[in-house]
């Protein structure tokens, strides 16, 4: 096996001790000998991969984003009658995507708020993203939205997507399609009978 292969390995095992600890201790317990142990390597293994633990969570945030950010990509509709339908696969897809990995998902959700790691500033600019393409789909259900109502009905549906996400986890949801098929549609109506530019002009 190559020198570069093992490389390899031993930085995404550090990068999954990283997740562990924050996991079971928080972010405030991390420390390069904690991460090391974890990970089964001496502690200046750790400083052959990273200078510095901010440059590792940052990586440990950005390896998580693409992680979560491929589960989060809804698709557009290409008809406007079937846009209610791509919304709540998208609700489903976005939900299933943050509880495939229970870890990681932990991780994300307690740590999203927190501006002042990298983790938190990462996963915002995901959730900003996320935000956008759910606003993007609430126009095609509703194409004369005001852009008030779209903003707000996106805000919505990333709300109900973390929830969902959080009580799927707490194993306070059952079944997650229902619930996420619940709750779209609850959101479509919503959507549908809302003001149009038009009459809030």
């Amino acid at each position: 096996m190559s020198r570069q292969i093992n490389k390899e390995r031993t930085r995404r095992r550090l990068l999954q001790a990283i997740l562990k600890t924050i996991q079971r201790h928080g972010l405030g317990t991390l420390t390069t000998g904690r991460v090391a142990q974890l990970a089964g390597v001496a502690q200046p293994t750790f400083y052959v991969h990273f200078r510095s633990m901010d440059q590792a969570l940052e990586q440990v945030a950005e390896w998580v984003a693409q992680e979560l950010d491929s589960g989060l990509s809804p698709e557009a509709a290409a008809e406007l009658d079937r846009a209610a339908e791509v919304l709540e696969e998208a609700v489903r897809k976005c939900t299933g995507s943050l509880v495939q990995d229970r870890k990681v998902a932990e991780v994300f959700l307690s740590n999203r708020r927190d501006q002042t790691s990298p983790l938190g500033r990462r996963w915002s600019v995901l959730t900003g993203s996320l935000r956008e393409r759910m606003r993007q789909i609430v126009v095609q259900v509703r194409p004369d939205a005001a852009p008030a109502d779209a903003a707000l009905h996106a805000e919505l549906l990333v709300s109900m997507i973390f929830g969902l996400a959080e009580a799927q986890l707490d194993g306070r949801v059952d079944g997650l399609d229902r619930a996420t098929s619940t709750a779209s549609r609850a959101i479509v109506t919503s959507i549908l009978s809302t003001s149009s530019v038009a009459d809030a002009a």
